[in-house]
């Protein structure tokens, strides 16, 4: 598998490159300024907010190349504001150029020019925090057809990490709130409704006590509870739910949305030993790996 993942092949995205990739401009938030920064550069300084500073360097190695496909995939995201990227979660976590450290910039320089691609394309890289086990499909994740056609994987390294295992409680007084957040809001019931292929929710049940009911996405339900009561409360689609006459009780595995590379799984099997082309094989399968030229 090693040598077929790593097999060269040619892309646009190699033409691309050979005229001289521009620089990326980022939309600081908090300012609204656009900063202009070199590819390289922008990849070693978003490595910490994205794994961490202390990550061995194969895990710091395999997120820049997760890090750098992402961005030169997704650089015309935020478009309408003159920028390609945004420096907060919904691109990268990019805390200026002094956030980058020699480890860092080794990992950048060690893998500079590398991408993920699959039929020709530079893929965005999907990568979370927990896998709880197992990885999504980004299909079943995201209602997107320029999200790449991942293989889910099984993944014991992440065993030991915190968030692999999760809990939360919804009291049942407080479900008019996110029922309201999911456009049902007189409703006072809740249900698994369907799952996808590799377990996770796909789809919860909202239902009103006159019997109308909505029917939403795994993905929105977690969005919304997570707007309600913070990131950790609903941890990941990835969970069972039981009932009682005050509360909803969800047990779950993971943290993050599941596709892609497992950012705590990447760090254990960094410290066994293994290598960042390694890593890149198995929570990237179905892609490849090529250099761009230039």
């Amino acid at each position: 598998m090693g040598a077929a993942f790593l097999a060269s092949r040619l892309t646009a995205a190699r033409n691309l490159a050979a005229a001289g990739a521009p620089p990326l401009r980022v939309l600081r938030k908090a300012s609204g300024r656009v900063e202009e920064v070199s590819v390289e550069s922008y990849v070693a300084a978003v490595l910490p907010g994205e794994i961490g500073r202390r990550a061995p360097a194969a895990a710091l190695e395999a997120q820049a190349v997760a890090a750098r496909s992402y961005a030169l995939a997704r650089r015309s995201r935020h478009a309408d504001e003159g920028a390609d990227l945004c420096d907060d979660v919904h691109c990268q976590v990019f805390r200026g150029l002094s956030a980058a450290t020699p480890e860092t910039r080794a990992a950048a320089a060690a893998t500079e020019g590398i991408v993920l691609v699959q039929n020709g394309r530079i893929i965005p890289a999907p990568f979370h925090a927990v896998c709880g086990g197992k990885t999504a499909r980004p299909r079943d994740v995201w209602d997107d057809e320029e999200n790449p056609d991942l293989v889910p994987v099984e993944d014991d390294a992440c065993s030991g990490a915190p968030g692999y295992a999760w809990s939360f409680s919804i009291p049942r007084k407080e479900l008019p709130r996110l029922a309201q957040a999911l456009g049902l809001p007189e409703a006072r019931f809740l249900e698994i409704y369907g799952r996808d292929d590799t377990g996770r929710v796909s789809m919860i049940r909202l239902a009103e006590k006159g019997g109308a009911s909505r029917v939403v996405r795994g993905f929105d339900f977690r969005k919304a509870a997570s707007d309600i009561w913070g990131w950790a409360s609903v941890r990941s689609t990835a969970f069972e739910m039981s009932e009682s006459r005050t509360e909803y009780f969800l047990a779950g595995r993971g943290t993050g949305h599941g596709a892609g590379m497992c950012q705590a799984g990447a760090i254990e099997r960094a410290r066994r030993g293994e290598s960042r082309d390694a890593i890149l094989a198995l929570y990237y399968r179905g892609a490849g790996v090529e250099r761009l030229a230039g």
